[in-house]
């Protein structure tokens, strides 16, 4: 399989440009991912606006308050109407209503983040989407630009990178060139190591590597962070 380090250039430009063209992000969904990344990318000088089924409930308007820097709760649908940048938060078996309910999609970037997966018995682990998680939701908003990213690693991980001890590798699979660098950028700004391994059929790759980590502590092996280094 061919990868390539996102162009340095690209991902700089992009992380200088500054809050004056931020990217509005609709983080679709308030556990575990969206409440590590949604503070993440508020931080980086982006908008937040997350989206929930109950955005008035106290545990949202708590994320809210904790995210700062202008941060907003509202339905998921209206999150996603005026976003740049969607971050799929949300488990596989409700994906398909969750994203036929937010609207045209129509140029924007869909993140996804997903590990579907399915545990049967004696702790094993298959993936439950084919060809991939990534690849139903681009046919189910197929003018969107479909990113597949972050589906590697813990929450503890996307919250505080530092705590790894060292770098860690996330590897974006994508048509749009143009779309997975300013995913690269989110990536660096978040303190993580951006690496994009191909196009949108790739993430049947990306999303076996997610089964693979999340078998380690679930069948109770030693645990181990993706570092993918060039040579």
């Amino acid at each position: 399989m061919k990868m390539h380090l996102i162009n340095l250039t690209t991902v700089l430009t992009l992380l200088l440009i500054g809050s004056a063209n931020a990217d509005t992000i609709a983080v679709i969904g308030t556990g575990g991912v969206g409440s590590a990344l949604g503070p993440k990318f508020a931080a980086a000088g982006h908008t937040v606006v997350y989206g929930s089924r109950s955005p008035d409930e106290s545990e949202v308007q708590g994320l809210v308050s904790l995210t700062g820097h202008g941060a907003t709760a509202t339905t998921q649908a209206a999150a996603a109407k005026n976003a740049d940048i969607i971050l799929l938060a949300v488990p596989w078996a409700p994906a398909k209503t969750i994203v036929d309910g937010l609207g045209p999609l129509d140029g924007k970037i869909i993140i996804d983040p997903i590990n579907a997966m399915a545990f049967g018995a004696e702790k094993s682990i298959s993936l439950a989407a084919t060809p991939s998680a990534a690849e139903l939701i681009q046919g189910w908003a197929p003018k969107a630009h479909v990113v597949k990213a972050f589906n590697t690693l813990t929450r503890a991980y996307m919250v505080d990178p530092s705590a790894a001890g060292g770098p860690i590798t996330i590897p974006l699979a994508g048509n749009d060139t143009d779309a997975k660098a300013r995913v690269a950028a989110l990536v660096e700004a978040v303190g993580l190591v951006p690496l994009d391994v191909g196009s949108l059929s790739q993430a049947r790759a990306v999303e076996a590597m997610g089964q693979l980590y999340v078998a380690q502590g679930y069948q109770g092996r030693t645990r181990f962070e993706f570092h993918l280094r060039p040579r």
